[in-house]
């Protein structure tokens, strides 16, 4: 019989369900307390509409390998520039421009310097976010 009151053939072979419970309650409540209140969540933009969109176009900037090695063309918005005129550009199209994001697109026959340079002028020109792009040798 399961719930016997007690008997005198021997010990009981029952688990005790009493502190299986209390250890079960306090396990639930210290996880209550750990678990955050408010819900969390990942940072993300909603898309515009295509008006919006079109008024705040992200930068362009495309790198381009030339003939020789180490020969890099740079364009700005489909714009061929010079390596010492890309940050006074940035910093002029990013100052009148609400969406600050800046597109690199690098051919992949160049090596990480001219990249690496890019980003950078992008960022003290005030890009809130770069980002990278493999492009193919199609000029």
């Amino acid at each position: 019989m399961a719930f016997s009151a007690g008997t005198s053939s021997g010990p009981s072979s029952e688990i005790n369900v009493t502190p299986l419970i209390d250890v079960l309650l306090v396990l639930l409540i210290i996880f209550m307390v750990l678990v955050p209140v408010r819900p969390r969540g990942l940072d993300s933009s909603i898309p515009q509409d295509k008006a919006n969109a079109q008024a705040t176009q992200p930068t362009l900037i495309e790198l381009r390998a030339g003939v020789e090695p180490g020969d890099v063309t740079y364009r700005v918005n489909r714009r061929d520039v010079v390596r010492e005129e890309v940050g006074p550009m940035l910093r002029a199209i990013l100052a009148v421009q609400p969406e600050r994001t800046v597109f690199v697109e690098a051919d992949r026959a160049l090596t990480y310097e001219p990249v690496a340079w890019v980003s950078g002028e992008a960022k003290r020109a005030g890009a809130s976010a770069i980002v990278l792009e493999k492009a193919d040798s199609r000029q």
